[in-house]
C-alpha cells in the first residue's frame, strides 16, 4: 500500500510565494502591453500634429488602484476632439474623428491576450 505524508504547516507561505510570482508576471505583461499602446499612439499616422503637442502630451503611468495595471493617456486639452471629431462652432461644419488611442488600445489588447496565452 502506498502512503503519502503531507506537511501543511508552511502551506500559507507557499501560497503567498506563488501569488507573488503570478502577480509579478501579470504586472510585467501589463507593462509590456502599456508600452505597446503608448508607442502605437505616439507613432500613429491617423492625425496631423503640426505643433507636436499632442504626441508630446501622451503619457504612461502605473495605476494607483489596488488591482494595478497601467494607464496610457493624453494631457492635451484637445486630444478628445482629435480622437472623436468635433463640430466647428458657427460654421455647421464637422471635423471628422482621427482615432489614435483606440486603435492603439485594440492592438494592445490583442497583444495582451497573446502574452497571457503563451506565458
Amino acid at each position: 500500500m502506498l502512503q503519502a505524508k503531507v506537511d501543511i504547516r508552511n502551506l500559507q507561505e507557499g501560497f503567498d510565494a506563488q501569488l507573488l510570482e503570478v502577480t509579478q508576471a501579470v504586472d510585467a505583461n501589463l507593462e509590456e502591453t502599456a508600452d505597446l499602446v503608448y508607442s502605437e499612439a505616439k507613432s500613429s499616422s491617423a492625425f496631423s500634429d503640426k505643433t507636436g503637442n499632442l504626441r508630446k502630451s501622451l503619457k504612461k503611468k502605473k495605476s494607483k488602484f489596488k488591482d494595478g495595471g497601467y494607464i496610457v493617456f493624453s494631457k492635451a486639452p484637445h486630444a478628445h476632439l482629435v480622437e472623436y471629431g468635433h463640430a466647428v462652432a458657427g460654421t455647421g461644419k464637422r471635423v471628422p474623428p482621427h482615432p489614435f488611442l483606440r486603435p492603439a488600445l485594440e492592438k494592445g489588447i490583442r497583444m495582451a491576450i497573446s502574452l497571457f496565452r503563451n506565458k
